[in-house]
């Protein structure tokens, strides 16, 4: 999509704005600079030193770098057909969910190593992981991946020839193969986008609330994003990760989501509030 917005910048005698349209990977590394300014700034205010967080957070980002590579590897069965140094390559595929799962991982394995609270330092980036996606998103629309399903809504978008969208109704028939643009489909990037966003919004104002109650912020993440999310799944594209059969993957992964925030909700319910005990300095 991005060639085609930039396309109609010159058309519209604007072509010297194309510089603000950015790439995915470009889109990728604004995500993780303010994820770690945010990382940085609300773990100063429950007293964890400058230095920790930012080892933290670099753990955080390491670890969502390779969970999303990895869960995309795993449900796609790229893991299984293609050599290890193809794993590696930028050509492919990334998924949120590995990204939630991974930053979790880091966390909770540099806490574990430093003998630091682990839950403490995973809520604080549980107050804030919706706005990553609620950033990333703008990658997925760029690239064209993560369509919707076909729509007569006047919310449906169209994407260019060459697309992941036009070479779906393409292979379907639904389009002769010269065709300009695919048919319009729910923009679904945009819904997840806000999605995200208010997700943000709410998990930010449950760390506000109840920072001093480990894992009570973990749970409110947990619950929101699987509940909230599990609904948009139904208007995504099977070609583009939507449910061929009954639910889509990442419906599974809501439905787990919701299942471990209830229980972690009860284990945070029956535990008396514990203030961090932050380390007092750095590796």
């Amino acid at each position: 999509m991005r060639p085609r917005i930039i396309e109609l910048l010159s058309q519209w005698g604007l072509g010297n704005l194309s510089w603000l349209i950015p790439s995915p990977g470009a889109v990728y590394s604004i995500v993780v600079i303010a994820l770690a300014l945010v990382y940085l700034r609300r773990a100063k205010l429950i007293g964890i030193l400058p230095a920790r967080a930012l080892e933290a957070a670099l753990a955080g980002a390491v670890g969502a770098g390779i969970g999303s590579r990895a869960f995309y590897l795993v449900t796609t069965g790229d893991l299984f057909r293609v050599s290890p140094v193809a794993w590696l390559d930028g050509g492919r595929g990334t998924a949120s969910w590995g990204a939630y799962l991974g930053a979790i991982g880091g966390l909770w394995l540099y806490g574990t190593l430093v003998k630091m609270p682990v839950l403490p330092l995973i809520d604080v980036g549980a107050s804030f992981a919706s706005l990553g996606e609620g950033i990333g998103r703008w990658s997925c629309f760029l690239a064209g991946d993560d369509f919707g399903r076909i729509t007569n809504s006047p919310l449906g978008i169209r994407f260019p020839a060459g697309s992941l969208a036009h070479q779906a109704h393409v292979a379907r028939g639904l389009l002769p193969a010269d065709s300009s643009l695919s048919l319009p489909v729910h923009p679904l990037q945009f819904y997840l986008m806000a999605n995200a966003l208010v997700v943000f919004l709410l998990c930010s104002i449950a760390w506000y609330r109840w920072r001093q109650i480990p894992g009570r912020t973990l749970a409110t993440f947990l619950l929101l994003q699987g509940s909230t999310r599990f609904w948009w799944e139904f208007l995504r594209d099977p070609a583009g990760g939507g449910a061929r059969g009954l639910l889509s993957t990442s419906q599974w992964m809501c439905i787990t989501l919701v299942c471990v925030g209830l229980g972690l909700l009860y284990y945070t319910k029956r535990r008396p509030a514990s203030p961090l005990q932050a380390a007092t300095s750095p590796l």
